[in-house]
């Protein structure tokens, strides 16, 4: 077998493919909330199938975190610029969306428009398919993990697409965000430059 079809079989982009395909699909037979439905419950199962968390302290956690020991970090390269705001600098689904728009043409409107309709029922922080599912992940892990006895929360501020497009949370959100997350605005924008989430993390 030649170099190329193994590198082909050992980083084959046909899963990343169909699974876009297969979510379109779903739309097809049952609209924007029916896809939105199905992402959701998929990333919760997947959440809750991972295993439960326990920190003594704060730190712990945060080392567990950039490391990718943690199932919030399970799926994603996570840094912290400060101890409650963390990043990801890369999208998990990029891979996919680049296979997708490489082998079948631009992504089907039918990604935004589940977006559109996450955000209005649930909250306002996604741009597309993809970020419903990572984002409810995360959100469903967080639940799964306690921190001196108390469970992590999540609050997403921003996000930025492979194309540009960004998501930041509403307007009257961002202030108590930044403040949560102890950065500024013009941190915020610097950090979105070179990275594809950020989110705030905390405990009540």
């Amino acid at each position: 077998m030649g170099e190329r079809r193994k590198g082909l079989i050992a980083d084959n982009p046909f899963v990343d493919v169909a699974a876009c395909l297969f979510l379109e699909d779903i739309a097809d037979k049952q609209g924007a909330s029916g896809m939105n439905n199905y992402l959701v419950s998929l990333a919760t199962s997947l959440a809750k199938s991972m295993p439960e968390e326990e920190y003594a302290t704060w730190d712990d956690f945060l080392d567990s975190l950039v490391k990718g020991e943690s199932i919030i970090s399970a799926f994603e390269d996570v840094i912290t610029v400060t101890p409650h705001c963390a990043v990801t600098t890369e999208c998990p689904f990029t891979k996919g969306w680049l296979e997708y728009t490489k082998r079948i043409g631009t992504f089907s409107k039918i990604h935004t428009d589940v977006a559109e309709y996450y955000n209005s029922v649930y909250k306002p922080g996604t741009i597309n398919s993809m970020c419903i599912i990572h984002q409810t992940f995360r959100n469903a892990a967080a639940e799964r993990i306690k921190i001196a006895g108390k469970i992590l929360k999540i609050s997403q501020v921003a996000a930025v697409w492979e194309d540009g497009t960004r998501k930041i949370a509403p307007d009257e959100w961002v202030p108590i965000l930044l403040e949560k997350a102890q950065i500024t605005g013009t941190d915020l924008n610097m950090i979105l430059r070179n990275n594809a989430d950020v989110w705030v993390m905390y405990t009540e």
